[in-house]
């Protein structure tokens, strides 16, 4: 399948422009319109012929249409648009308070502290291991090293993790 070239989409890019659609909704619409030329370049259209069926498919009153739809279900400013995470588009008009919005927005910190802590306690079995067989302890040799790294990063992912279920437990 061919694919269109940086050219192509400057050219598709300016063609939205001139129509009216709105910043937030151009990638959505290059996305989709570049879909379509596509298809027609498969099929052997020429460039210029694909674009032309494309936005012929899709005239100006269409994507006005549609950015004016895609504002009113959002009810978002472009400005606002702009800002929102992806999360608050998607729970926009959902529950937030059943607890998917919650989970999402602690996925970042709860990843960080599951990956320090699975880090960290293998950081210090590793230690663990190579100081019984060396039979000797001492936290000064650089297995000893590798053991307070790991004791501290299971620490800082432990604090962490219950300060967050403190805050929360404080919120609710």
């Amino acid at each position: 399948m061919k694919k269109l070239n940086p050219q192509q989409v400057a050219r598709l890019h300016e063609h939205l422009i001139q129509t009216g659609a709105s910043d937030a909704l151009i990638n959505e619409l290059i996305d989709h319109l570049g879909c379509e030329i596509e298809h027609y370049l498969w099929k052997g259209y020429p460039f210029e012929l694909a674009l032309a069926q494309a936005i012929r498919e899709a005239d100006g009153g269409t994507v006005r249409d549609l950015s004016q739809r895609y504002q009113h279900e959002l009810r978002l400013t472009d400005a606002q648009l702009q800002e929102a995470s992806l999360d608050d588009i998607v729970f926009q008009f959902r529950n937030k308070s059943y607890g998917a919005y919650d989970l999402r927005q602690a996925y970042p910190k709860n990843l960080r502290n599951a990956i320090l802590i699975a880090l960290g306690l293998c950081m210090m079995l590793m230690a663990l291991m190579q100081m019984v067989s060396q039979h000797s302890w001492s936290y000064w040799s650089p297995w000893g090293a590798v053991w307070l790294l790991g004791l501290g990063a299971v620490t800082f992912a432990s604090v962490s993790w219950y300060l967050q279920h403190q805050k929360e437990l404080s919120i609710r």
